[in-house]
């Protein structure tokens, strides 16, 4: 019978602290798109109550309207965005990398920069839209 070779504590070094973790830029992106995919997912029933609001009457379609003009919708619009750019971004990489285009590692961590970095800029041209215009 094989002896454990388990003997007491693990010898293992243990860091708890994730923040400490340095993570490569496509794990960052990775996390990002299953969080803009969640968030994308949550808010799906606020902007159907609103659609349905606005399409019940003129009455409703200004309350809609009203709704969206205030500083935290557009605070939630411009994070919705945000996730709607990345998700997209990053889905085109997952397809591209299905059809193992862009797989190596070079490759592939500058398509996760150029996706996080698409996706910022997304976000900056909408911020400016929806802030200053």
């Amino acid at each position: 019978m094989p002896q454990s070779q388990h003997t007491g504590a693990s010898q293992r070094p243990k860091n708890l602290n994730l923040l400490s973790v340095k993570f490569p830029i496509s794990a960052i992106m990775s996390v990002g798109h299953r969080a803009a995919g969640i968030l994308l997912f949550l808010s799906l029933p606020y902007f159907l109550y609103l659609l349905q609001l606005s399409l019940t009457n003129e009455i409703g379609f200004a309350l809609a309207k009203a709704e969206l003009q205030g500083p935290i919708a557009k605070t939630f619009g411009l994070i919705i965005i945000w996730g709607l750019a990345h998700h997209l971004f990053a889905g085109i990489r997952y397809f591209l990398l299905d059809f193992d285009i862009g797989i190596d590692k070079a490759p592939a961590q500058k398509s996760a920069l150029v996706v996080m970095v698409a996706a910022f800029l997304v976000f900056v041209f909408f911020s400016f839209y929806l802030l200053w215009l």
